[in-house]
């Protein structure tokens, strides 16, 4: 196919039509990227490698960070020519993965409340200008139905470990 024949309109048709299929490529592996910018965080799921490196490239640590899970256990040697500001973590599985945010996600929960509860009972000695605002929304009961929950529940995943060379 000469390329120089074609119209711009043509060009522009072939390009966008080639970066759809680089794009929706699937390697096979699992990508689950947590982006984090300006106090923003959201999830991301590039489909390959390349889809990979480029999302890494958008955010590679001057306008925000990408953390890694995946289970591609090539991204550890240097050959892949994978370089990512955030962590890299290996996973086993996606319900691993999704175990291990939950598990994660309620135990910081836990710790978080009880430190607020904890500031709100302490603030009543405290001079005006010092205590919070507001009193916290939960409550020392629902602290104990989470922490009661959290250990009457099977946690059977596989933690994330790391592939970043130290």
């Amino acid at each position: 196919m000469d390329l120089k024949k074609l119209k711009m309109h043509e060009l522009i048709s072939l390009r966008n039509e080639i970066e759809g299929l680089i794009h929706s490529y699937e390697d096979g592996y699992l990508y689950f990227c947590s982006v984090r910018q300006f106090g923003s965080v959201w999830e991301e799921k590039p489909s390959s490698l390349y889809s990979l490196k480029e999302l890494c490239g958008k955010y590679n640590g001057d306008n925000g960070i990408v953390d890694v899970y995946t289970n591609n256990p090539n991204l550890e040697f240097p050959e892949m020519e994978f370089y990512n500001y955030g962590d890299v973590m290996f996973i086993k599985s996606e319900y691993d993965y999704r175990e291990w945010i939950k598990h994660t996600k309620t135990k910081n929960l836990i710790k978080d409340v009880t430190q607020q509860l904890d500031q709100w009972d302490k603030s009543k000695r405290l001079p005006f200008e010092y205590r919070p605002s507001f009193a916290p929304h939960w409550t020392r009961e629902d602290v104990s139905k989470w922490v009661t929950e959290f250990e009457n529940t099977k946690w059977d995943f596989v933690e994330p470990r790391s592939m970043k060379k130290e």
